[in-house]
């Protein structure tokens, strides 16, 4: 299995460098400059593909951190339900304890 996931984690690298690659490419092949407005605030001028690549950048991270809050509900409604379950097999313990006359 370590194997597998050697290979798996060379897989994700080279996809890494390949992408970053790319972007570079992409970011040196789009020379013109803009000054994009976001919500009436203008930012600092830049290439098109420097922009181009940190909003991509943004909305990959912004949607990373959207896909973990469904996780972070879970894990808390998991809490609960673990601390439910201890106190049911306290009380199940004390019943016991009262039915066998200890």
């Amino acid at each position: 299995m370590s194997f597998l996931r050697w290979l798996l984690r060379l897989f994700y690298g080279l996809l890494a460098l390949l992408c970053i690659a790319i972007g570079i490419y992409f970011a040196v092949d789009n020379p013109d400059t803009i000054s994009p407005s976001l919500g009436g605030y203008t930012l600092r001028s830049g290439s098109v593909g420097f922009w181009l690549i940190a909003f991509l950048l943004f909305g990959v991270l912004l949607g990373f951190i959207v896909g973990l809050l469904p996780l972070h509900a879970e894990r808390r409604r998991a809490q609960g339900l673990e601390r439910q379950m201890q106190r049911l097999e306290r009380e199940l313990h004390t019943v016991r304890r009262q039915v066998s006359g200890g």
